[in-house]
């Protein structure tokens, strides 16, 4: 699903979100409804909490070894450079 959701980012909406489900063979009516409960808004919040107070301003964001914030989708050259 991680990889599904970062591959099309402009389609986020619920019908999008239930075919990518149905697509990798998830139970969709369960999918939706654990997104739904208070335990996952609770959860997200948390972690975008978390994120903002870690310096987080976009998706992706990668913390590198040397402690800085590489913001954003990193191309082959700094992939390359970062040694991944």
């Amino acid at each position: 699903m991680h990889d599904a959701l970062y591959a099309d980012q402009g389609r986020l909406e619920d019908p999008h979100l239930w075919a990518r489900a149905e697509r990798l063979g998830l139970d969709v009516a369960r999918f939706d409804a654990d997104r739904r409960t208070e335990a996952a808004r609770e959860r997200i919040a948390r972690d975008f909490r978390s994120g903002i107070r870690a310096g987080v301003a976009t998706t992706p964001t990668l913390f590198l070894p040397d402690g800085s914030l590489l913001a954003g989708r990193p191309d082959e050259a700094t992939w390359r450079r970062l040694g991944l």
